[in-house]
């Protein structure tokens, strides 16, 4: 893409403007999952370390499982921000995966990968479906 341009409902400096903040937000999360995979080796270590039976290989277990939930937030995170850069390439950024209207600058300022509108994604979470993160 050589620059910024207007589409779905966003002039072309919104555009550039959310572009820049999923850039950071991208950064943010391939230095959470760097972070994340150093504490799970760690952490691994001192679960097999003695042999993993006693009391405290059992609150290493528990915070080794905490640590795979967390590196499955970001990842999760870094997923919809990579599909957010993929809407962009293709002109579809802005739009609601689900009801095709305009999702409007404001709720993509607060959430750059949003692939939903507000209503969809209330929607989506009432029913108990997979809500994209972060929505």
């Amino acid at each position: 893409m050589s620059g910024p341009v207007a589409m779905n409902g966003l002039d072309a400096r919104q555009v550039s403007r959310l572009c820049g903040e999923l850039e950071r937000l991208k950064r943010d999360a391939l230095a959470g999952v760097r972070r994340a995979a150093g504490e799970l080796k760690e952490e691994d270590a001192d679960l097999f370390r003695d042999g993993g039976v006693s009391g405290d290989g059992a609150l290493a277990e528990a915070e080794f499982e905490r640590g795979v939930a967390g590196a499955g937030q970001v990842r999760a995170a870094l997923m919809a921000i990579v599909a957010a850069e993929q809407r962009l390439k293709a002109g579809d950024y802005g739009l609601c995966e689900d009801c095709g209207d305009v999702i409007g600058y404001a709720r993509l300022e607060a959430q750059p990968a949003a692939s939903r509108c507000v209503r969809c994604q209330e929607q989506a979470e009432k029913r108990g479906g997979p809500a994209h993160f972060p929505g």
